[in-house]
């Protein structure tokens, strides 16, 4: 008999073994290397039907894992419809597939359901992003600590379960809906197996970029691909003419895993800041009881790179922990951790985002902490300070290295030497800010202008780069939710050593138009100037000249926003710059002790989609989440105060 027809016999067998002899099931034959347990074909014609599996169709050998395929290309899908769903012995659901939301906004979702909490997890993919020519096929991979969903071979989205998942010993698989088929296998697929049955590596990698879209080619104002992807805290390191970025890859706005958000480390690497290459995964969830990734930093020395960070647990406390790297791009954990739980005074609980740096033949390490402050219940934000001398052993000193003040805890800490300065930065409440000190551990300085940029630029960190040149890299926020897009400033040192932010000109967007704008010449005669016609990307530039005590706007407008105008107030009186909405009432974004709002100044404001990047006199910068993503006019107006505006230019962006 040739092979082929005993494959086929053989497929036929174990088919028939699986599947009652239902009128509505159409038995479909098989022939892959790997094989389903399982593999039925629904006619286009049935009604809702269930069949009763076992639970050796979940698992072959040890705990249970998974793979679960529903060709949906025959399928009617309806809003708030169910399509499927497996129960198990006491007839509950515990996986269940389903179509929420309108059709213009709505999702193809999974929801996994485990004893760790009734809520289930869920993973999905908007309706839009489903290809016109059908639904396609959707595959589900679970191998316990994480659920993932592809879409024809494409990774679109993931989910990280704790607990069990109740199978059953006599699982039923319920259809509701016709579709061509459902597969499953009594095994996590591998990523190679997945691409093999989408037609290869090069046909996947195609087929992302086309759903998800590219890579990120330019990092300022980015964020990675996906639907329901964000940049989070992130960890520059600067090391052999190389810029990595390492950062915090967020799902659902920190609502994975049930809240305790699930973040791994992302990494991007650039000698030039204007190409990049893309690595995978640098720390990932590869355990159930990891809650979160969270953040860290890198430190290399003595030809291994170490990666420092804090893994949320279960309960939310944090555990700081260590990764090493030969190449610094493929990390192995050090499992169980070599660092103890916080002890007195430091409260149980927050633990995170170790930085470390070298000081003479010591190193030391900045730990994100809390120590008790009297009150029964309350507690006030520290950095912790731990000591190494060959970065195995550390102890901890039992006085805070800062203390905030106030119950804020001093997160994603960064401290280094730039020229003749030390300079300690740190975030309370998601704004940066920073001290400076002739030494490398304090006293500290607090200078009179101790933001970095503004409330809007999250939790940014420094590393070096070439030239004797330091950049800061966090994100922006969006809807006011954790996570959003990545923003990169570099620093400016003034005379007596403190810091200003600039736009690093290699990430300056090129202009594809530029044009100009004749002078505004605002008084008590002419209170408002323009409007000047823009793109919904644009750039621009314009030298101010405000006399003293002066106060005038730029107000951006667009059709689609509700409140009116977005307003960017100059009070030279103040020596602010912040931003409005038409009533006044305030936005986050503000810059205090600017102080040179009446001197010649030159400004650049960069719109881009939602953001408003503003730079003034290329040493203060600050960056806004407009409520509108469609701008089209830039007025500037005064209150009858002399305001001269020259040498304007609006460049449309590419």
């Amino acid at each position: 008999m040739p092979v082929t027809q005993k494959l086929s016999r053989l497929a036929s067998i174990i088919c028939l073994r699986c599947v009652a002899p239902l009128p509505a099931l159409v038995v479909a034959s098989m022939v892959w290397a790997q094989a389903p347990a399982f593999q039925l074909r629904v006619d286009s014609k049935s009604a809702a039907v269930a069949h009763t599996l076992k639970t050796a169709n979940f698992k072959s050998s040890g705990a249970p894992a998974w793979t679960v395929e529903v060709d949906l290309k025959r399928s009617q899908l309806r809003s708030d419809a169910s399509l499927m769903r497996l129960t198990g012995d006491d007839k509950q659901a515990w996986l269940e597939e389903r179509v929420s939301g309108a059709a213009g906004a709505g999702r193809l979702e999974f929801l996994l359901y485990t004893d760790y909490k009734s809520e289930p997890l869920s993973v999905g993919i908007p309706l839009k992003l489903l290809s016109p020519s059908g639904p396609g096929k959707l595959l589900l991979r679970y191998e316990g600590f994480r659920f993932d969903l592809f879409y024809d071979g494409v990774l679109v989205d993931e989910e990280w379960p704790v607990g069990t998942v109740k199978i059953g010993q006599s699982p039923v698989l319920h259809v509701s809906t016709p579709m061509a088929k459902v597969s499953i296998w009594n095994t996590a697929l591998s990523d190679a197996a997945i691409d093999r049955m989408n037609g290869g590596p090069r046909a996947t990698r195609a087929r992302a970029d086309a759903i998800l879209g590219p890579e990120p080619t330019r990092m300022q104002y980015s964020r990675p691909r996906g639907y329901n992807t964000n940049a989070g805290d992130a960890m520059p390191f600067f090391h052999d003419g190389s810029f990595h970025l390492f950062f915090l890859l967020d799902r659902r706005q920190h609502h994975s895993k049930w809240g305790l958000g699930a973040h791994q480390w992302a990494h991007v690497s650039s000698t030039d800041l204007v190409h990049w290459t893309h690595y995978p995964i640098a720390l990932a969830i590869d355990h159930e009881w990891e809650g979160s990734i969270c953040t860290g930093s890198v430190f290399f020395h003595g030809g291994r790179y170490y990666a420092y960070y804090a893994t949320r647990m279960p309960d939310r406390s944090e555990r700081l922990a260590v990764a090493m790297s030969e190449d610094g791009i493929h990390f192995r954990k050090s499992i169980p951790t070599p660092f103890a739980e916080p002890t007195l005074p430091f409260v149980h609980g927050p633990n995170r985002d170790p930085f470390v740096f070298q000081d003479g033949n010591e190193y030391h390490m900045l730990v994100t902490a809390a120590i008790a402050n009297g009150d029964a219940g309350k507690s006030q934000g520290a950095l912790e300070h731990l000591v190494s001398s060959e970065l195995s052993q550390w102890s901890v000193s039992r006085e805070p290295f800062l203390l905030s003040g106030s119950g804020a805890q001093p997160e994603c800490s960064d401290l280094f030497k730039w020229r003749d300065w030390y300079y300690l930065i740190f975030s309370l409440n998601g704004t940066t800010h920073y001290r400076m000190s002739k030494t490398a551990l304090g006293p500290w300085i607090t200078p009179a202008s101790e933001i970095l940029d503004g409330p809007e630029a999250i939790v940014m960190k420094s590393a070096g780069f070439t030239g004797d040149r330091r950049l800061l890299v966090g994100f922006v926020q969006h809807d006011h939710q954790y996570g959003g897009d990545l923003l990169f400033r570099e620093l400016v040192q003034e005379k007596d050593g403190s810091l200003g932010t600039t736009l690093p000109v290699e990430m300056k967007e090129p202009s594809a138009e530029v044009k100009a704008v004749p002078d505004m010449h605002l008084s008590t005669e002419q209170t408002t100037g323009g409007p000047i016609e823009v793109a919904e990307d644009t750039r621009m530039a314009a030298r101010i000249t405000a006399q003293a005590g002066a106060s005038f706007t730029v107000d951006i407008s667009s059709p689609e926003a509700e409140r009116g105008a977005e307003r960017l107030v100059f009070d030279s009186a103040a020596s602010t710059v912040s931003w409005t909405d038409s009533t006044g009432k305030p936005a986050s974004a503000r810059l205090e002790h600017v102080t040179d709002l009446t001197a010649p100044m030159s400004i650049v404001l960069s719109l881009h989609g939602t953001l408003a990047d503003l730079s003034i006199n290329g040493h203060r910068t600050l960056v806004h989440r407009l409520l509108s993503s469609h701008p089209q006019r830039i007025s500037l107006s005064s209150k009858g105060d002399r305001v001269d505006v020259s040498d304007i230019t609006v460049s449309s962006l590419r």
